[in-house]
């Protein structure tokens, strides 16, 4: 299943590294746009890790995910657990600026710095 989620970056775990050689970081977003607080954990994993850990907190991110779910248990007497992972396959910075727009933003702020360029 896949879906979509819209919120703002509040955490940046630590990447795991599994004995497989996997790897895995989660992220933890608050939704946009709910009555309460909602904490959602993300999972980004393989060579995605690398640009997990370069996201800010405080930003603003829109993530496509898979959703996918599990049962575990101890053993025959305990009950039966359900687990849900969202794993980003994809994902988009609404408001990331491009190296143009801060060049020229920058330029804006001030004038002179903006043609001392070294050739």
């Amino acid at each position: 299943m896949e879906l979509t989620i819209k919120g703002v970056i509040r955490r940046i775990n630590q990447p795991q590294e599994f004995l497989s050689g996997n790897r895995k970081c989660e992220i933890h977003i608050e939704l946009a746009e709910q009555k309460f607080e909602q904490i959602v954990p993300l999972e980004f994993w393989g060579d995605d890790v690398d640009e997990a850990i370069g996201l800010t907190v405080g930003s603003k991110i829109e993530a496509k995910c898979w959703v996918t779910g599990r049962e575990w248990r101890k053993d025959d007497s305990e009950p039966i657990r359900a687990f849900v992972s969202f794993k980003v396959f994809d994902y988009k910075l609404p408001e990331a600026k491009s190296i143009r727009e801060t060049v020229a933003e920058k330029a804006k702020q001030n004038p002179a710095e903006a043609n001392d360029f070294p050739f």
